[in-house]
């Protein structure tokens, strides 16, 4: 049997992050873990009820300041120890020490939000004016006042948060601990499956057989955990919809939408305007790539193929560091610096190993390290990836400049400077290599990869969630078998009627997280709109734009979603800029279709 995963304890400690960047061991953890349960008691007693004048509410948000950055070294070690090896019992307990003291001083520390939401505009508007470095948090205290309940049920609420990522919980244990998935032939050879091999290789493997028998494994295994998974998403909804109706909100999306400080018509115009104007050239390039493959028909485990080419080579993690210096090396020294750090100090997760979180994604403390966790092939798509990750370790360690406070800015924003890294990676090489062989290649890898995974994995997810919350919203029954159903409908109206989407199609929605974290999928295609743009300008006028790009990438949540793009010179309150990435996705296809005649 080929492709059989590796223990943890089997893998090589130069392909792992160091957490002892954050705490030098479990033991030091553990200290500074009792001693923060003991802070949160000591914050609530000395605040709660007293927070009526701005002298105390500013001494109080300096402490509060402290306390964050604390918890965010706590929870970043429990959890990224135990993301890369779920299996292991000890991390498990770990982590779960730190739930349970995070389920104490939640409620020990909410009453902050509570408590200010009481107070006159006027007197908050006062403690902005002392300390500009709070207005994001402070804005949206007020903006949230005609939402809030009274303290007690604040309270109470706060008390049963916990309990609320506890379908996420659920999904990820029935994912890493429950499924198993059985060996499967291809080519006369018997190969390994598994979430990591399936989503990082097999789904992408130019050989056929090998790429079709893969699928059936990994579908025939999520099969049997259809209803469970539903079950749970479906309880996950159900508590926004609670919440939504709780706080005044005419459906759960204006709910979820109100926290990222996005229109709803931000939102539809990213579902409508893809679904109808993308899809065209989407169809076209993944034609253009079975042709290349030979294939006779084109089913749905056919659509994240790139073109077979000479130049599909995989690098090893250290090449990939000078790699990416090279093609990223223009947005300035300091730029190049961070990334120089990332690797030397040890902040990614390289490796392949069983009970490893899947996919990727970049974790950063705000007085720390930003962890990148990768399951790497070397393959150009798996560059991207790591371009993407570091696009957002960048966007953070830039963003450090605000306060804590004012540091998150909204979902809408988030992916612009990672997807505009992956874009600007591939110009960068095209530009370098002329051989038009090449050139078909990157292009290939570029939208298979960036515009694929951002703009049509995503978006259709985005598609799902519409249809999921609006029909519990109108108190319409869901099953397991229901929402297959919607996944399949939207996706064979996306690919059309000359793509074989089969039945297995329907399970793609019990792949994703993203359905636990509000509305992030539609998020994808909207920072790759606003990354579209920038990679443009940048690679256009490189000496203005790059100090803009990486002012606005410090601004952190000092500006609205909105407002960021504008401050980098995007406006996305029209519709321009997304249908400029659509025709450029569609000029790519042209030039595509030029170069493989």
């Amino acid at each position: 049997m080929t492709n059989a995963m590796l223990k943890r304890q089997e893998v090589d400690v130069k392909d792992t992050w160091d957490t002892s960047l954050i705490y030098e061991n479990d033991q030091t953890f553990k200290t500074a873990l009792t001693a923060f349960k003991e802070t949160a008691k000591n914050f609530e007693k000395n605040y709660k009820n007293q927070l009526n004048t701005v002298e105390t509410i500013v001494v109080a948000l300096a402490e509060y300041e402290t306390i964050l950055t604390v918890q965010s070294k706590l929870s970043h070690y429990a959890f990224l120890n135990l993301d890369v090896d779920k299996m292991n019992a000890e991390l498990a307990s770990q982590a779960n020490e730190f739930e349970l003291v995070h389920a104490e001083t939640y409620p020990a520390l909410a009453f902050l939000s509570t408590e200010l939401s009481l107070q006159e505009t006027a007197l908050l508007e006062e403690v902005i004016a002392q300390h500009p470095e709070w207005t994001s948090f402070i804005n949206h205290i007020i903006r949230w006042k005609p939402h809030n309940l009274d303290p007690l049920q604040e309270e109470l609420l706060a008390k049963f948060a916990p309990t609320f990522s506890q379908a996420y919980s659920n999904y990820e244990t029935t994912k890493f601990e429950d499924m198993t998935f059985d060996n499967f032939e291809a080519n006369g050879t018997s190969y390994g499956n598994s979430y990591v091999l399936y989503e990082n290789d097999y789904e992408i493997s130019h050989d056929t057989e090998l790429r079709r028998k893969s699928a059936e494994s990994f579908y025939a295994t999520l099969r049997k955990y259809k209803n469970t998974t539903a079950a749970t998403y479906l309880a996950h909804v159900k508590n926004e919809q609670i919440e939504a109706k709780l706080r005044g909100f005419d459906s759960t999306i204006d709910y979820l939408l109100f926290q990222q400080d996005i229109s709803r018509d931000l939102f539809d115009r990213q579902i409508d305007v893809i679904m109808k104007e993308l899809a065209p050239h989407m169809r076209r390039f993944v034609k253009l790539m079975a042709a290349s493959h030979g294939l006779d028909k084109i089913t749905h485990a056919d659509l994240k193929i790139s073109l077979p080419s000479e130049f599909n080579q995989r690098i090893t993690p250290e090449e990939s560091k000078q790699f990416l210096v090279d093609c990223l090396g223009f947005l300035g020294e300091n730029y190049v610096k961070m990334i120089e750090q990332v690797f030397d100090e040890r902040w990614i997760d390289f490796a392949q190993n069983e009970g490893k979180a899947t996919g990727g994604y970049c974790a950063t403390l705000y007085d720390g390290p930003s962890y990148i966790l990768l399951n790497w092939t070397g393959l150009m798509n798996e560059v991207l990836v790591l371009a993407h990750e570091l696009g957002h370790a960048g966007h953070f360690q830039l963003a450090k400049k605000q306060s804590i406070l004012n540091y998150d800015p909204s979902l809408y924003f988030i992916e612009a400077p990672s997807t505009a890294n992956e874009v600007l990676t591939c110009n960068t090489l095209l530009k370098q290599n002329e051989d038009p062989n090449f050139k078909a290649y990157l292009i290939s890898e570029l939208i298979s990869r960036t515009y694929f995974h951002n703009m049509v994995t995503h978006l259709l997810e985005a598609a799902f969630q519409r249809e999921v919350y609006t029909r519990m919203d109108n108190d319409e029954y869901l099953n397991g078998d229901i929402l297959c159903e919607i996944k399949l409908s939207i996706m064979k109206e996306f690919w059309g009627d000359e793509f074989e989407i089969g039945e297995d199609a329907g399970l793609i929605w019990m792949r994703q997280p993203h359905y636990y974290m509000g509305l992030y999928p539609y998020t994808y295609s909207a920072g790759l709109t606003i990354g579209t743009a920038m990679a443009k300008q940048l690679e256009e006028n490189p000496t203005e734009v790059v100090e803009k790009w990486l002012e606005t990438l410090s601004l952190g949540a000092s500006l609205s979603a909105q407002e960021l793009a504008q401050h980098a010179g995007v406006d996305v309150s029209t519709d321009k800029p997304l249908k400029d990435t659509i025709a450029y996705v569609g000029s790519l296809v042209d030039q595509l279709e030029t170069l493989t005649k």
